[in-house]
């Protein structure tokens, strides 16, 4: 029987239909006014889209996310492992995504943990049990910093067409593992770890880049997913670098040519 919640999630979803046309796609061309100077002209622009998707999990509404609509079984199980709602795949009975009626529904073994993470992601700093990161032997040379930031993050295809998409791709020292993209930071995030975890990869000795800022959300999700060293094209924030230092994360921002700042445990950097 499907839930109340979805049902005043899927009512209200409808009327806002009447208002946008939502359609399944990561790009439109739209006539824009484009202005040089004092000059102006009719061209066509490529926007990037966003896409509203409902989570429904284990039959009530849990929340919706605004996203780039491609990779959404990925950004669902990133999500709800981030946000500390399961451990491993093996918590996942399925996930399904209606796509015409923007809704994912998602199904996960109940245990105790799940009332712990809905209080987390309704306020973060509010609930946060988290153990630091295991001493580890995971390093990368300041190089290889440059190159995949460079390689990777600065090439998108979908950013250069749109210039609206955030990228986060996972390396692990040897190979980049996976790259994705969304029109909000959080969301690739989600999307790249939901890829590795429902791929049976294992992050506890994997490196993260991210091209956008990063707050103390991404480095709760970079903690709960156990990555050990976060690097970032941007800035990071003041509570991101304290969570960060307290939860023996390794923080690198700015990355821009080949200069960047070490935030946070430098000693995981190699300089050559």
């Amino acid at each position: 029987m499907e839930n109340k919640y979805a049902k005043e999630a899927q009512q209200e979803s409808t009327e806002k239909e009447r208002l946008v046309n939502y359609e399944y796609k990561t790009n439109f061309k739209f006539e824009v006014v484009k202005v040089d100077k004092k000059e102006h002209s009719n061209e066509l622009e490529t926007i990037i889209g966003e896409f509203p998707l409902a989570l429904v999990l284990n039959g009530e509404y849990s929340n919706t996310f605004l996203c780039t609509p491609e990779n959404l079984e990925q950004l669902v199980a990133g999500f709800l492992m981030t946000k500390g709602v399961i451990k491993s795949k093996d918590d996942i009975k399925s996930i399904e995504v209606d796509f015409d009626n923007r809704v994912a529904h998602a199904t996960i073994e109940k245990n105790e943990d799940l009332d712990k993470g809905k209080r987390f992601y309704l306020n973060d700093l509010d609930y946060v049990d988290l153990k630091p990161i295991e001493k580890t032997e995971t390093t990368i040379k300041v190089s290889d910093i440059y190159e995949v930031m460079k390689e990777n993050l600065t090439s998108s295809e979908l950013f250069k067409n749109t210039g609206g998409v955030h990228s986060v791709a996972i390396y692990d020292n040897e190979k980049l593992i996976t790259i994705r993209e969304d029109v909000a930071r959080h969301n690739a995030m989600d999307k790249s770890i939901g890829y590795c975890l429902l791929n049976n990869i294992d992050l506890k000795d994997k490196i993260i880049f991210v091209s956008g800022r990063i707050s103390c959300e991404m480095i709760l999700k970079a903690a709960k997913a156990g990555i050990p060293i976060v690097i970032s094209k941007s800035a990071p924030t003041n509570l991101s670098r304290e969570i960060a230092q307290k939860l023996n994360i390794t923080l690198a921002g700015f990355v821009r040519g080949e200069r960047m700042n070490i935030y946070t445990e430098p000693q995981r950097i190699i300089f050559e």
